[in-house]
């Protein structure tokens, strides 16, 4: 009886580590994303001088991507905030760092870009890793409970 409860109070503590995990997984992807729509919005040429691009309309572009960027990294605060609630999020933002680091490889290997140019791809295919890993592990949870366990 007393190997149970010990048995029981691991899991409880495995438990409250994987959730520390997940957020603080999705609380530094939400402050990359935001990040990046920040320095898209405020110096759009850090961006355009590295992928060389200097037409006009190019800090318009550069904007653009920010829209989207700070919608995932909103998108990612709701994931960090209740991963069982927000968990199908992971799922389009794990599709959607995957394709981002596709066009920017093709672009490496095409020599459109350079290395410095490149490595946000890099960061965004690691994240699009661990959300693999997240979902893999978080597959069979229920999804109908309540999320009071997640304020724990």
């Amino acid at each position: 009886m007393l190997r149970a409860g010990v048995d029981e109070q691991r899991q409880a503590q495995i438990l409250v580590k994987r959730r520390a995990y997940n957020k603080a997984l999705f609380v530094i992807a939400a402050a990359w994303n935001l990040g990046a729509a920040a320095m898209l919005v405020f110096n759009p040429q850090f961006l355009l001088a590295r992928l060389g691009i200097s037409d006009s309309a190019g800090p318009v572009l550069a904007r653009s991507l920010a829209s989207s960027a700070a919608a995932w990294g909103i998108g990612y605060t709701f994931v960090a905030v209740s991963a069982r609630r927000f968990r199908n999020f992971v799922w389009l933002g794990t599709l959607s760092k995957t394709l981002f680091a596709a066009v920017y490889t093709a672009a490496l290997f095409t020599g459109q870009i350079s290395f410095s140019a490149y490595i946000p791809a890099l960061v965004d295919l690691l994240f699009a890793l661990l959300f693999v890993e997240f979902l893999w592990r978080t597959a069979g949870q229920d999804k109908a409970t309540t999320n009071t366990d997640e304020r724990r």
